[in-house]
């Protein structure tokens, strides 16, 4: 593929940022199709929210909402439950397969895996590791599209299939820091101090890259990689730099080197959009995008909220979260002035802000962040504001 850096744009940014309400740009309207609060379906203590994802019928687009409550996984169509799966257990952690199929569930008092095919409606668990162990840390756990099961707690590693049945042990896993599975759940892909490495399912080496070296050796053990929707490329970011690396040989595909320190790599779901977090030289925060269309690979455009007024007027922490085929951007920003709180930001493809969420409730407001997602038609975006699920419409004027 070709690289093709292109000059970057500088945005302004609308005035009524720094409010608290909402804002929307006059070219666009917002509708809010409906809301439902989470904490009315399960438990406001052990209850949780899974996953939201879109599912396109005959009738038309829907979003489909997975919840956890104490003893029940609840799925719902719309803002309707239309079913539920008990199951026993305490789910600390969970994650889902990327088609959304599969829920793996991590249970830490009850050291146990618990499986869930939202499908089939059925539900599997399998004891973490030997009680005899006495692993420390939570575990790193995985689920693909066929349902095959990683899990990784300190130098030991297990593999299993969809029914928990062991298919690759390690106990002195020595492979890399991070580690994960493609989506089709054919390769394992590890990081080393300056490697990317990926194997097949019986553990042999099918290639290993060679990675730039890292801006800080004492983050080293956190440099991760996103995967791509189609299984063909990974991206690999340190604090500076980007590589594209292609899945099929581990050839690199492209390399980016930046001024400001960059994070949360967020890939669309054609794979068509790449879209950076930046902190820019200590100051000023914001995003940039890289896309990838017709072979071609570019340093597309970027946003930087700039220091013009009172950093106590301004976000603190901006975290992008989705990214639509087209270019549209959600993201989290946290502010502390005149209080803590938070809000949610719509960026366009050309990265100008043109909607604001208005304050998220005082329960979300602690710099964590929220969940968000959009239609596969571009048309529409929902997004989670700590309570309450909003499904909402984009539509010009």
């Amino acid at each position: 593929m070709l690289v093709n850096i292109i000059s970057m744009i500088m945005l302004v940014i609308p005035p009524a940022i720094t409010s608290e309400s909402s804002w929307t740009s006059p070219d666009i309207r917002i509708v809010e199709e409906w809301s439902y609060n989470v904490l009315d379906r399960i438990d406001p203590v052990y209850g949780q929210l899974g996953t939201v994802y879109g599912v396109e019928s005959e009738e038309g687009f829907e979003w489909h909402t997975v919840l956890v409550d104490k003893e029940y996984i609840l799925l719902l169509e719309g803002d309707t439950v239309v079913n539920s799966i008990p199951y026993s257990g305490d789910i600390y952690r969970l994650t889902f397969s990327p088609d959304c199929q599969y829920l793996l569930g991590y249970c830490y008092f009850d050291e146990k895996l618990i499986l869930f095919d939202l499908a089939e409606n059925t539900v599997k668990s399998i004891p973490l590791f030997s009680s005899e162990m006495e692993l420390p840390g939570n575990p790193l756990i995985r689920v693909t599209n066929d349902g095959t099961v990683l899990v990784k707690q300190s130098t030991c590693l297990r593999m299993y299939d969809s029914d928990f049945n062991c298919i690759l042990s390690r106990d002195n896993f020595s492979w890399g820091h991070f580690v994960g599975l493609s989506n089709a759940g054919d390769r394992i892909y590890s990081t080393t101090y300056d490697s990317l490495r990926a194997y097949d399912m019986q553990g042999n080496l099918l290639w290993n890259r060679e990675l730039f070296e890292p801006d800080n050796e004492r983050i080293i053990h956190t440099r991760n990689f996103t995967l791509s929707h189609d299984d063909t490329f990974i991206t690999v970011l340190d604090l500076y730099k980007l590589q594209i690396i292609s899945t099929d040989d581990g050839t690199q595909i492209a390399r980016f080197d930046f001024d400001e320190s960059v994070n949360d790599p967020i890939i669309s779901e054609s794979d068509s959009v790449i879209i950076l977090s930046c902190y820019f030289r200590g100051e000023n925060i914001g995003a940039r995008s890289i896309s990838l269309t017709d072979d071609i690979i570019k340093l597309d455009k970027y946003l930087s909220i700039n220091d013009s007024r009172a950093v106590s007027e301004m976000p603190v922490q901006f975290t992008s979260e989705s990214v639509s085929d087209n270019g549209h951007v959600l993201a989290f920003l946290a502010y502390q002035h005149p209080r803590v709180f938070a809000r949610i930001v719509l960026l366009s493809p050309y990265m100008d802000i043109i909607w604001l969420s208005s304050s998220l409730p005082d329960a979300h407001a602690r710099f964590v962040n929220s969940d968000t997602g959009f239609r596969s038609d571009n048309s529409g975006f929902w997004y989670f504001d700590g309570i309450s699920i909003h499904s909402c419409l984009i539509e010009e004027r």
